[in-house]
């Protein structure tokens, strides 16, 4: 066995055994490398009369991949043993384990293993996380000791040794067996061998408590170099020579905690039911009852998205929704806390609807195309040793530009070494603040919720709450961050308001200004955009939080919708006539157009499959020109849930549907139209297939707008011209 690594709680005297393992194996002649896997980086201390050494991460944190030099962090000890010490961060910053993976990365590049015979693990076996459960790998140790006294957190740490190399290992064979460094306390013997029984391992070595020890390391030397007690020594050569010629390897076998307890205390708990329920009873009150999220019952203050409450798969990435947020307020710098790639993508995601846009229509949206990001550019060395400080650098270089504000964004790498985004705050100052937003990426949830995380924390500390209410002011809120169409939707909206002499105030949050959001509630009136799931969870905390006032309807979409929500606004702001005169400006042009479009869709089928689920605006478009609807088929859909219709509706409406049957359904009912979000396979399946979009044009035409298109094409002799280009593109283009 070339390669084992020795684990144990800390300070349980796993380096000195380490130490004159190696020592011992180097004297019988073996060429031994010992690297020491303990942020403390003392492992190779007395094997090297305590010579200053250099750690993997302090060596790779000042120098350039291309030019590390394996002789820089390789010192030769005692017997000529190769010492090698991982290190760490600072207590309290960063990934100590992640420094682990680095470290072998490194070394494993030179191929150092290479040049001895038995490799020995130094490892902590406090945390038995990702990094420090790397010498257990495969490619690593072939064997795994476990040094414990008989103490019982010792034989905690021990127990949670195996169930690591369990999770790896499953049932496979490579424990090697404890090593008991004796403590001397009062039944210590009888315990721990209670708990080398109940796992199934031997005792391989029995190291008494001795003076010896001490005295060697005062003088910066193993036992074996000094020599001072000859049973000491000789215990070492024994376990040496185990290792020379072979040992027995066993299945890691874990107690589970209750048992644990049982062998170490030496009697049989007895578990009262009626105190301790079964794990079916706890596990029964903690299930979501009648579709409510057990996360919406436990935490009021905070605002879940769709995909957190119903549990369902990621529908994108918590840091990606809030950059797209956070980009959106004038004047301030966002700040990505994260590698460079997470902020690149996150900014093709935000840039992706400005050159959409202006490809399909040539209109520029400045907000899309020149989002206003800086990156940390968080890299190894900072998820090692903790990206702070590079975040302060960052804040003070942004700082000197004067923005109106600074807003932090934290990513997943932050989020997991524990960065404590929040401090940089106090480099705030007057008329330039530091805003944060801990959104963390996927441990936060999917992209809805990095949208709610970043309003309401973007909220929370930007809005003031005693401000004077401006009369005939609203404020817009909900708006899609990444649509085509939602500048149109609002500056229509904003043309109906300006009739009636109501100008607007904020939009939370889309292409408004810092000052703006910070005086949110001084606006008379909330319009919400939508009110679909992440609409109304935006509505619900601007209300608890701050008692804004929302009106009861979204924008509107379609004639009847339109109708209903000029009249209502117009009554809010006492002028009911100006309503009336431009709903009588458009049912004329409804309905003429209306008439026309009969011509050529009357008796007309269409089937729906969308993740749409207000669709009056469509329903009643359909019913206008003599359409048939012969089935609605929703889908799920990340923002939204429940088919919710003021419309008497006759046809069949299926939710949930399993996208597996269209086919069929499509052969059943053998639709003229078929309405998707998105290209259908099965699209050639039926005359017209087009696709309904996920958020429509508001107004009295949405509707329309699409009955427009179909009259059109079905006009065209798909047969003729059309299938000439087909050909031509499979020929050429195949």
């Amino acid at each position: 066995m070339r390669e084992i690594a020795i684990y144990g709680k800390g300070g349980i005297g796993k380096s000195t055994i380490c130490a004159n393992l190696s020592a011992a194996l180097a004297i019988s002649g073996r060429r031994v490398l010992q690297i020491g896997c303990d942020p403390k980086h003392d492992s190779t201390r007395l094997l090297t009369r305590g010579a200053r050494q250099v750690t993997a991460l302090d060596y790779m944190r000042v120098t350039n991949p291309p030019d590390y030099d394996l002789d820089q962090i390789l010192l030769t000890g005692y017997g000529g043993v190769g010492c090698v010490e991982a290190g760490g961060p600072m207590p309290g910053v960063g990934c100590a384990g992640r420094g682990i993976i680095s470290t072998f990365e490194l070394l494993d590049r030179f191929k150092l293993k290479d040049n001895y015979d038995h490799t020995v693990y130094d490892v902590l076996g406090d945390v038995v996380c990702g990094g420090f459960a790397v010498p257990i790998r495969r490619e690593y140790a072939n064997a795994v000791f476990i040094v414990t006294s008989g103490e019982f957190m010792s034989l905690y740490a021990a127990n949670n040794i195996l169930r690591g190399v369990r999770n790896f290992d499953n049932n496979e064979r490579r424990v090697a067996g404890i090593i008991y460094n004796k403590r001397n306390v009062v039944g210590e013997d009888e315990r721990l061998t209670r708990f080398a029984a109940a796992v199934g391992l031997p005792i391989c070595a029995e190291i008494p408590r001795s003076e010896a020890f001490a005295v060697s390391e005062l003088m910066k030397m193993t036992v074996i170099e000094h020599g001072g007690d000859q049973g000491i020594r000789a215990l070492s050569m024994d376990l040496a020579r185990m290792i020379i010629d072979g040992y027995d390897l066993y299945e890691a076998k874990p107690l589970d905690d209750d048992d644990l307890e049982s062998v170490v205390s030496g009697y049989q708990l007895k578990k009262d039911e009626e105190s301790n329920p079964p794990p079916a009873a706890i596990e029964a009150e903690l299930l979501p009852q009648d579709g409510e999220s057990i996360f919406a019952q436990a935490d009021e203050t905070r605002y879940y998205s769709k995909n957190v409450v119903r549990g369902e798969p990621l529908h994108g990435c918590a840091f990606n929704g809030a950059m797209n947020i956070c980009v959106h307020i004038g004047g301030a710098v966002i700040l990505s806390h994260s590698p460079k790639s997470c902020a690149y993508i996150t900014h093709q995601t935000i840039s992706s609807t400005g050159r959409r846009t202006l490809f399909e229509r040539g209109a520029l949206l400045p907000v899309s195309l020149a989002p206003n990001i800086e990156c940390t550019e968080m890299g190894d060395t900072e998820v090692v040793f903790g990206g702070m400080e590079k975040l302060e650098e960052k804040i003070l270089e942004i700082k000197a530009r004067r923005p109106r504000a600074i807003i932090v964004i934290s990513s997943c790498p932050a989020g997991i070494i524990g960065d404590d985004v929040d401090r940089v705050r106090d480099f705030s100052e007057p008329g330039m603040p530091i805003v944060t937003v801990k959104a963390d990426g996927n441990m936060t949830g999917d992209f809805m919720q990095g949208l709610l995380t970043s309003s309401t924390s973007l909220a929370r500390q930007i809005i003031k709450r005693d401000v004077p209410i401006i009369p005939n002011t609203v404020n817009v809120v909900a708006e899609k961050i990444i649509l085509t169409n939602t500048q149109e939707n609002f500056e229509l909206i904003e043309s109906y308001l300006a009739r009636m002499g109501v100008g607007v105030n904020c939009r939370f949050i889309y292409d408004t200004s810092y000052d703006a959001l910070e005086n949110l509630c001084s606006a008379q009136l909330n319009l919400p955009a939508f009110k679909d799931f992440g609409g109304s969870s935006v509505e619900r905390f601007l209300m608890d939080e701050y008692g804004c006032e929302f009106f009861d309807m979204a924008f509107p979409i379609g004639f009847a919708e339109t109708e209903d929500w000029l009249r209502k606004i117009a009554d809010y702001f006492a002028c009911p006539s100006i309503a009336e005169d431009i709903i009588a400006e458009n049912r004329d042009l409804y309905e003429r157009e209306s008439r026309l479009l009969r011509e050529s869709l009357a008796g007309k089928k269409l089937m729906v499959i969308t993740y749409n689920h207000e669709l009056d605006w469509i329903i009643q478009t359909a019913i206008d020109v003599g359409i048939d609807i012969v089935k609605l088929c929703l889908l799920n859909y990340s923002q939204d849930e429940g088919f919710r219709t003021k419309l008497d509706v006759a046809f069949p409406v299926e939710d949930e549907y399993d996208r597996e049957n269209r086919a069929a359904d499509i052969a059943y009912y053998k639709p003229d139209i078929l309405l998707t979000n998105y290209q259908s396979s099965v699209a050639e399946n039926v005359p017209l297939a087009d696709t309904i979009p996920m958020c429509p044009d508001v107004g009295f035409f949405s509707g329309l707008h699409l009955a427009r298109r179909w009259a059109k094409l079905l006009k065209l002799d798909r047969k003729g011209e059309w299938l000439q280009d087909e050909r031509l593109l499979d020929k050429y283009y195949a």
